[in-house]
């Protein structure tokens, strides 16, 4: 043993360049494993937290991360919509406690316009199960209420615009 000993330590020291740079190389491939772990729990648990008591999301034909993401966190665009009949076939299955129906797409003034029924303050819980609230007003009580959220209602006595299609050129408004 102590003759491979005194082999391999000369050995290394005339290849001290090159194995310097390979245990670089594992210290770096380590350091990234270690980050990408941490990134992909650190997803995990964000996900986790940003929708709660939630079993399923069911939505139209589309890419499942991209119907996560457009649901759940808002990012992207809106693909293609859910017939109204789809859902009310969904909520009527005995199997399923509750549902709420978004529509999305159109924009106010760059925010997004969220469209949904009373059933969206009721079930939707967010971070550790934390429901909505609302701080000044209420949930909707007949058809064609509105719900602002804080950024949207600062400033006072705006005229109300809805913008289909995200707010892109050639989109068509409504006056309200």
């Amino acid at each position: 043993m102590k003759h491979l000993l005194g082999l391999a330590l000369p050995s290394a020291w005339n290849r001290r360049l090159t194995l310097g740079l390979t245990l670089a190389a594992i210290a770096l491939s380590v350091a990234m494993l270690l980050g990408v772990e941490r990134a992909r729990s650190a997803a995990r648990e964000s996900f986790a937290q940003s929708i709660s008591g939630t079993d399923l999301v069911v939505g139209a034909r589309t890419s499942p991360v991209q119907l996560m993401l457009y649901a759940v966190f808002r990012l992207g665009e809106a693909t293609n919509s859910m017939g109204w009949k789809s859902y009310e076939v969904l909520s009527a299955n005995p199997a399923v406690a509750w549902t709420i129906p978004l529509s999305l797409g159109d924009s106010h003034r760059g925010f997004p316009v969220l469209g949904t029924t009373p059933a969206y303050f009721e079930h939707f819980r967010y971070g550790l199960s934390r429901p909505l609230t609302f701080k000044t007003g209420h949930g909707f009580e007949s058809l064609f209420d509105a719900v602002l959220g804080a950024e949207v209602a600062k400033p006072p006595r705006t005229r109300r615009q809805a913008i289909h299609c995200g707010g892109r050129a050639g989109a068509h408004r409504h006056a309200g």
